[in-house]
């Protein structure tokens, strides 16, 4: 398995507006990206590994993540509708002024602000635990 490093170098940070649909990526590392007032819509990304990124005002839209980290994220005035994470992790990340509407999470290691945000709004939260009896012979 090969995991590639995505990662901008610029001597000044600076923010950019994406419009980002139908987008597909997989065994890969994000890190010190910044989008502002983006939208992400329809788009699937699984063993992705999102490092010091922010989120600054981003709509995420029918989004699924798979099997993904999120260390360090900023996710700041942004809206979460309508999207799935499965056995994703959540390590010190931003929440303030974020909202979490008809989102699944299953399986997924939440920070605790985050916990806190998907007790509302029609939000589902899953956990599927494998229990393994005797067999009695």
């Amino acid at each position: 398995m090969i995991t590639q490093t995505l990662e901008m170098i610029q001597e000044e940070p600076s923010a950019s507006y994406q419009m980002i649909k139908d987008e597909h990526l997989a065994l890969l590392v994000i890190t010190s990206q910044t989008l502002a007032g983006s939208s992400i819509q329809l788009s699937t990304y699984q063993q992705v590994v999102f490092s010091d990124c922010v989120f600054y005002a981003v709509e995420f839209q029918g989004v699924t993540f798979e099997n993904c980290v999120f260390e360090n994220c900023n996710f700041e005035f942004s809206h979460i509708r309508g999207c799935k994470f499965k056995n994703c992790n959540f390590n010190n990340c931003t929440w303030k002024a974020t909202s979490t509407i008809n989102t699944i999470y299953e399986n997924c290691d939440l920070d605790s602000n985050l916990s806190q945000l998907t007790e509302v709004n029609g939000n589902k939260m899953t956990f599927t635990f494998e229990i393994q009896l005797p067999i009695a012979c």
